[in-house]
C-alpha cells in the first residue's frame, strides 16, 4: 500500500525521532511485498532527495531512511506502480525548482486525457517531464497555474494563490475525464520549503500534531540531551485504509496548509 508522509518541525535533528514516534501511522509494505521510495527534504536554501527508484527486496524502514537527514521540512514517498513502471523518473517526490510534491492515487482514464493535459502546459514545463506517471503530469498541471498567476518563483506566494492553482488542476482533470465512470483519485503534497500544501480528494488523509516529544536519551551517557527545545511537529500521512488512529482527518475536497509555525489552516476546493 503506498504512503504519503509530509512532515514539517522546530527543530532539523529530530527526524528519525519523530517517524519512530509515528511507526504505526506510517507503517509500510507487508515483508512479502515490495515498493520505491522517495524522500525530498530542504536543508535552508537547498532542495535534496534521496530515492530508491526500485523494490530492490530489503524491507522499508523510515527511520533507517531518516536516520542521517537533518531537515525540518520533508516529504516522503512509498510508489507502488499504478501508472508508469519503477523508474528514477517517476519516483517521488517531484522537484521543479523549490517545489516538491508527492500523489497517492490514479487519474482516472489517464491514456485517453493524457495528451490534452500535455498540450495545456506551457512549452516550458512540458519540456520538464522527465517520467510516464500521472503523478509528475498533476504536479505539472498545479505549477502551470502558478506560472499563470505570475507565482511559480515567488519566495512565499498566497495561499489563495496556491489554492487556486491546485483546484484549476483538479477541475481540470475532472472536467476531461468526467466520462471515466470513476473519479480520480488525488491525495497529494506540495511545498515550496515555507509552507506545505496537503489535498484530499479521495481516500483517507490526516495529520497529527506533536507539541512536546522529549528529547531521547543519549545511549551513551543514559541522560537526555541538554539545551534544546523539546520536538514540535506536525505529520501528514494519506495512503492508508483509514486515518490512523489519534490523527485529524481532512475533509474530502480539502486543502490544509501547514506552515512553519505548525499551523494548519484548511480551504475548500
Amino acid at each position: 500500500m503506498a504512503r504519503l508522509i509530509g512532515y514539517m518541525a522546530n527543530r532539523a535533528d529530530r527526524l528519525r525521532d519523530a517517524f519512530l514516534q509515528e511507526r504505526l501511522a506510517i507503517a509500510v509494505l507487508p515483508v512479502d511485498q515490495r515498493g520505491a521510495w522517495g524522500i525530498g527534504f530542504y536543508q535552508g536554501d537547498e532542495v535534496l532527495h534521496k530515492k530508491q527508484p526500485a523494490p530492490d527486496g530489503e524491507p522499508i524502514d523510515w527511520d533507517v531512511i531518516a536516520a542521517k537527514i537533518q531537515t525540518d521540512c520533508a516529504i516522503a514517498h512509498l510508489r507502488q506502480a499504478t501508472v508508469g513502471g519503477f523508474s528514477v523518473d517517476n519516483t517521488h517526490p517531484f522537484r521543479l525548482r523549490q517545489w516538491l510534491f508527492a500523489h497517492v492515487g490514479t487519474i482516472s482514464a489517464f491514456d485517453e486525457i493524457k495528451a490534452p493535459l500535455l498540450a495545456s502546459l506551457p512549452d516550458f514545463l512540458r519540456r520538464n517531464i522527465r517520467g510516464t506517471s500521472d503523478s509528475e503530469l498533476f504536479f505539472h498541471l498545479v505549477l502551470a497555474g502558478l506560472h499563470t498567476r505570475n507565482q511559480l518563483d515567488a519566495a512565499e506566494p498566497s495561499q489563495t494563490t496556491v489554492v487556486e492553482s491546485i483546484g484549476d488542476a483538479v477541475k481540470q482533470i475532472d472536467e476531461l475525464a468526467k466520462n471515466a465512470g470513476s473519479r480520480s483519485t488525488l491525495n497529494m503534497i506540495l511545498c515550496n520549503g515555507r509552507t506545505m500544501y496537503a489535498l484530499r480528494r479521495g481516500p483517507s488523509f490526516g495529520y497529527t500534531e506533536q507539541l512536546g516529544l522529549p528529547n531521547p536519551e543519549e545511549p551513551a551517557e543514559g541522560r537526555p540531551r541538554p539545551g534544546s527545545p523539546a520536538l514540535q511537529y506536525t505529520m501528514l500521512v494519506s495512503g492508508g485504509n483509514d486515518v490512523p488512529a489519534g490523527y485529524k482527518s481532512l475533509d474530502d475536497s480539502t486543502v490544509a496548509a501547514l506552515t512553519r509555525d505548525l499551523r494548519i489552516v484548511t480551504h475548500n476546493i
